[in-house]
């Protein structure tokens, strides 16, 4: 599954602009639609009913189990989803749902590997800024290094958390969901990060604007109509205050069984509704990562990648093997005297002349030895 671009012509920011708007034709794939709400409506039914069940055994464990389970079939199915809507990108032909969450459960992980890396990395950089700033508490150099160190750390930390969060982390599904490894996911990240972070963005920011702008019609339309049933509901069976936003928000964890049963269906609802707006972001930041990736030569970026950690493990490799040696050395009895070996001669603290280890003064000066 691992994406080719040699043949691909990188296009420029107005075809990229256009092409992204062709990110609504994913309400044309059929089987991502059934697939992700299915995984949205999976993940309401298990994550709503092991709360009810936790609400009405006052079990915080099942609660937690519950959101658990609810996120893994989020995680998985969404992962599943994007897999359908890579390949749909790539036009290359698809994938059965049976076969994409198999791919999902088999590759998925990858994210979770890549997050964690990613953290790392902005997490090591503001440990290393940290160490730089205590330098700089050293008194009459300290304030004149801050000067430069301030405005240095502030462009590191900006670049980083912007490439983190606009970059890394929305990228990394399209990457992971093309096939590849998790280092070459980390590779090639971080060559777009070099070289296409302000397009990527643009286009991230317009993605997000097409895909506000589709939410908030469907929401506006199912949020006329839920108010006008609640209204009808209110009063045909006769509950009263109780159909209300909050009531049905908290109705899975007690109340009537219309209040519950209002809850859980406005629940199925809303993860119906939340699909459009999903496959489209999603089918979004598949043809980002395309064109960010289109006729670019990562193998320098991989190779770089490789070396440097060839280099990390050979020295950390130096250090267990230098740490075990010392270990045993510090383990190991010390080696008796051999016998008839010579006893280290004996000086006067007085004038430093030798003296015998029986001598009760010093045989130059007459220092009293004993």
């Amino acid at each position: 599954m691992t994406i080719s671009t040699e043949a691909h012509k990188p296009l420029p920011f107005s075809s990229a602009v256009g092409s992204l708007i062709e990110a609504t034709d994913a309400i044309k794939n059929f089987r991502a639609i059934a697939l992700l709400a299915l995984t949205f409506i999976g993940a309401v039914l298990v994550g709503g009913v092991l709360t009810m069940l936790a609400g009405s055994m006052s079990s915080v464990v099942l609660a937690f189990l519950g959101g658990l389970m609810a996120f893994l079939v989020m995680f998985y199915g969404s992962n599943a989803v994007g897999i359908l809507l890579m390949r749909d990108a790539q036009g290359q032909p698809g994938l059965s749902l049976v076969d994409a969450v198999l791919v999902s459960l088999y590759t998925s992980h990858r994210l979770i590997a890549v997050v964690f890396l990613e953290f790392l990395i902005v997490l090591a950089a503001m440990i290393a800024i940290a160490i730089i700033l205590f330098v700089c508490k050293i008194p009459v150099l300290g304030p004149v290094l801050y000067t430069v160190v301030f405005p240095l750390s502030a462009i590191v930390l900006g670049v980083l958390v912007f490439a983190l969060f606009y970059v890394m982390l929305p990228l990394a599904g399209p990457a992971a969901w093309s096939g590849a490894s998790v280092f070459q996911i980390i590779a090639r990240l971080n060559q777009i990060v070099r070289t296409k972070l302000v397009s990527v963005i643009l286009l991230e920011v317009l993605l997000f604007l097409i895909t506000s702008f589709v939410a908030l019609l469907i929401f506006g339309v199912l949020g006329t109509g839920v108010s006008l049933t609640s209204g009808m509901s209110a009063g045909i069976l006769g509950l009263g205050g109780q159909m209300n936003m909050y009531s049905l928000a908290s109705g899975l964890s007690g109340g009537s069984g219309y209040i519950i049963a209002a809850g859980l269906g406005g629940g199925l609802l809303l993860a119906a509704a939340a699909v459009v707006p999903g496959l489209i972001f999603t089918k979004g930041v598949c043809i980002i990562y395309l064109d960010a990736t289109r006729n670019v030569d990562f193998s320098a970026s991989e190779a770089s990648l490789n070396d440097g950690l060839a280099t990390v493990k050979k020295k950390a490799e130096e250090a267990r093997e230098r740490a075990r040696a010392l270990a045993e050395q510090a383990a190991a009895p010390a080696a008796p005297a051999p016998a008839g070996a010579p006893i280290e001669s004996l000086h006067c603290p007085s004038c430093k002349a030798p003296v015998a280890s029986d001598d009760a003064f010093c045989g130059e000066c007459a220092h009293k030895l004993k």
